[in-house]
């Protein structure tokens, strides 16, 4: 054998000992590789083979198709209610473990004031005394209107504000006592509903003083978390505002991007909230997840997986063209889970400016949502949602008292025909094609070297011939 075969043959057999030891290494890693080259994804069970459902990997919690730990019941339950104040917000929420919350407090007056008092009246005990926990999201009147009054009535332990400074009116001036803590350039509102509001936060009580954070998404401790360790753990994360300012003053403010993009999550269901988040606080936000993909860093956005899908979307800014897009409801949905995810409008009927806007409900159904999941309080007037046990232990998503549709997601294997397409098969059978390209490389050369050798001593037999003529 000439020596070019030789080392065409030797290096050829070093590729192929070297790409098996690859390939035999990667099969401990096969499944997430799989997931990455798409060879597993997800599809609606209604369309798959129960026999083609793949187990999938979490870290050892058994997780039923519609997210929902399954257990031992112990009758717990989350309650979101988004309370009918009219062309403003208020979402009042009870968490399994006893402990409520309440998000904004619509505007300005009477009318707004009798309802979340009516709602507290009909839901609560008659000893009803405070929120655990109070939310004011940005400080616009249709807001923080009856925060004051919500928070006077019933003051919170725990309350997050915007990094707005409150310094009232001119005829009525207030000092904020939370200025020290707010960040940096923080700008001014001169109004007297948001200055209202920031004082109710730092009251006293016989029972205890307020503690007031300024919503800060890059501060984890301010993640609210309650029974963990439990099966009814349940989670509510901060994950915007991004920015410390949205203008460099008052009269150019964007006060609705101060709004919190956040997350409830209870036994894999999911509620997503984000005041009046506009463009350019979604649009960070959205930038923040797509960058988490790639960053190699472990955070909260990592959650934000192609497989990733809430079940209850409140729109932003009362339905406004401006508070959704298409990008935000990506992140938050998927093609499967959309159809069953429902959008809660809070608007006031006639409203002037035309809440919730077309545009905005056309983006909601273009990612998938049913027109019939549309939810507006103008139309039906407070919008209930439950997560609880049915009495086959398992843990559902209701409407009022209608249990929810939640599309069925699993993970399946790619076929060829009827044959799942497995890293290992993938793997090993292009190693198969590798060693077919290999010998018949190695073929080629040696042919080629033969007749290369052919040719030679032909020329060294005509040579001979001259010399002995």
């Amino acid at each position: 054998m000439q020596k070019s075969v030789k080392k065409v043959l030797i290096i050829d057999i070093a590729v192929l000992i070297v790409v098996a030891i690859i390939l035999a290494v990667s099969m401990k890693w096969a499944y997430d590789i799989e997931l990455k080259l798409g060879l597993l994804y997800y599809a609606d069970k209604s369309e798959v083979e129960e026999s083609d459902i793949v187990e999938p990997r979490n870290l050892g919690v058994r997780v039923s198709a519609d997210g929902a730990e399954n257990g031992a019941a112990e009758g717990k339950s989350l309650n979101v209610h988004f309370v009918d104040v009219g062309q403003g917000d208020c979402t009042i929420i009870e968490f399994p473990d006893g402990k409520t919350m309440i998000i904004d407090g619509g505007e300005n007056n009477k009318k707004t004031e009798a309802a979340i008092k009516t709602f507290v009246d009909n839901t609560f005990t008659s000893n009803f005394k405070y929120f655990d926990y109070a939310i004011l999201t940005h400080p616009d009147s249709d807001h923080c209107g009856s925060f004051d009054y919500a928070l006077n009535s019933y003051p919170a332990r725990f309350v997050y504000r915007p990094n707005v400074e409150a310094v009232g009116t001119k005829s009525n001036p207030y000092v904020d006592p939370g200025k020290s803590a707010l960040k940096p350039n923080a700008i001014t509102k001169s109004t007297a509903a948001y200055a209202a509001s920031i004082k109710a936060m730092y009251q006293k009580t016989d029972d205890f003083t307020s503690v007031v954070y300024i919503t800060d998404p890059s501060d984890d401790s301010q993640t609210i978390k309650g029974c963990e360790g439990e099966d009814d753990e349940y989670s509510f994360t901060f994950y915007s505002p991004l920015s410390d300012n949205y203008g460099t003053k008052e009269t150019n403010a964007s006060w609705n991007d101060y709004s919190p993009i956040m997350i409830l999550e209870y036994r894999g269901f999911k509620f997503a909230m984000s005041g009046d988040a506009e463009e350019e606080n979604l649009g960070e936000f959205v930038q923040k997840v797509q960058k988490a993909k790639t960053d190699g860093v472990t955070d909260k956005y990592d959650v934000f997986t192609d497989s990733y899908c809430v079940n209850v979307i409140k729109a932003g800014h009362h339905g406004s063209r401006n508070a959704t897009t298409s990008d935000y409801l990506e992140v938050l949905t998927t093609d499967i889970g959309a159809s069953g995810v429902y959008c809660v409008v809070s608007c006031g009927k006639g409203n002037g400016y035309g809440h919730p806007h077309k545009e905005a409900m056309e983006r909601y159904k273009a990612a998938g949502v049913k027109d019939e999941n549309i939810l507006r309080t103008d139309i039906v007037g407070d919008i209930s949602f439950s997560v609880h046990i049915d009495e086959e232990g398992n843990y559902n998503l209701y409407y009022g008292s209608v249990v929810t549709r939640v599309p069925v997601q699993v993970l399946v294997y790619r076929k060829l025909g009827s044959v799942k397409l497995k890293w290992a098969l993938v793997a090993w059978v292009g190693y198969a094609v590798l060693v077919v390209v290999a010998a018949a490389h190695i073929v080629i050369t040696s042919m080629h070297s033969g007749g290369q050798n052919g040719q030679s001593g032909q020329n060294k037999d005509k040579r001979n011939n001259r010399r002995q003529q």
